[in-house]
């Protein structure tokens, strides 16, 4: 029994050993973890100062539905009609779901035709843009930006981000950009750009749709059938109505994005903080390897 106190106590005595001396390790080398952090610091600050400051501009918009915005859903009011018209190949009054709007908002054929209806290629692409010469700096067409930088650009190089909330179906289309003032533009001209191109190729459906109705009907003497048609006719010309008319198309603004007057990033202060505590950190356990090695070497050389 006294065996196992003494052996007790020569542990913790042991344990209170290693402690000091990692406190007395800590105390003899107080200057080099305080010169790491304070050099990690101010390298930190002159990083963090080189880094152009980044502005967010947001648009909240609702997704425009079929039924409440464009006539009262003219495919379920046809009701068998709809049917008919879905077994022909034709979709009526149908400004696409959410998700599909948003798909078209994010897709490579309408970035690249927004970016060059807009000209923005020499905004988005300023370091490839020789400014004085009006030209791209690569002379060689094959090396200058393109369609497929545009879309990483936008959908992956952190320019655009689109966040749909999934209990009130809200959609929030945010710019980052370098450019306070650009970003709430963009952000706005997306909107409008996309609101278009969703309405146009619905005009070209509804054409596409009345020039086949039209030739049925040449083509039909059953009277019902051609009631029928001209029903669908009818209704497809009032969708096309609607396409030309309605601004807000398939989005509608609840909230325009205006300029931002604060940074959302770099955070300058974290990543002094951070760079700091990691140096020392770093600092701390290199002393405690550097003497652990030492006083290993020591005892080695002692036996």
């Amino acid at each position: 029994m006294t065996q196992r106190i003494n052996e007790n106590n020569a542990v913790q005595d042991d344990e209170e050993i290693d402690l000091l001396q990692l406190w007395q390790t800590l105390v003899k080398n107080k200057q080099l973890i305080l010169l790491s952090s304070f050099g990690a610091a101010v390298l930190a600050v002159g990083i963090s100062l080189l880094m152009p400051n980044i502005y967010r501009a947001e648009v909240l918009l609702a997704s425009v539905s079929t039924e409440g915005e464009k006539g009262g859903g003219l495919a379920s009011a046809l009701g068998g009609l709809g049917g008919l018209a879905s077994m022909a190949g034709i979709s009526i009054g149908d400004s696409g779901s959410t998700e599909e709007n948003l798909a078209v908002l994010k897709s490579r054929n309408f970035l690249w035709a927004f970016v060059q209806e807009k000209k923005l290629m020499p905004i988005l692409f300023e370091d490839d843009w020789d400014a004085q010469k009006n030209t791209w700096i690569e002379t060689d067409p094959k090396k200058q930006p393109g369609q497929m930088d545009v879309y990483r650009l936008f959908n992956q190089g952190g320019l655009m981000s689109v966040d749909k909330d999934k209990k009130t179906e809200l959609v929030t289309l945010s710019i980052d950009s370098k450019d306070a003032q650009f970003s709430a533009e963009l952000a706005n001209m997306l909107v409008e750009s996309v609101n278009h191109y969703l309405s146009q190729q619905a005009i070209a459906r509804s054409e596409s749709n009345l020039k086949y109705l039209n030739e049925e009907l040449m083509r039909t003497p059953v009277e019902e059938m051609r009631k029928t048609l001209f029903d669908l006719i009818a209704n497809e010309q009032k969708s096309a109505m609607l396409a030309n008319t309605q601004k807000a198309f398939a989005f509608k603004v609840l909230d325009s994005a205006v300029e931002p007057d604060k940074k959302i990033k770099p955070k300058r202060s974290l990543i002094v903080i951070l760079a700091a505590f990691v140096a020392g950190f770093m600092a701390i356990l290199f002393v405690f390897i550097r003497d652990g090695v030492a006083k290993r070497l020591e005892e080695e050389g002692k036996s």
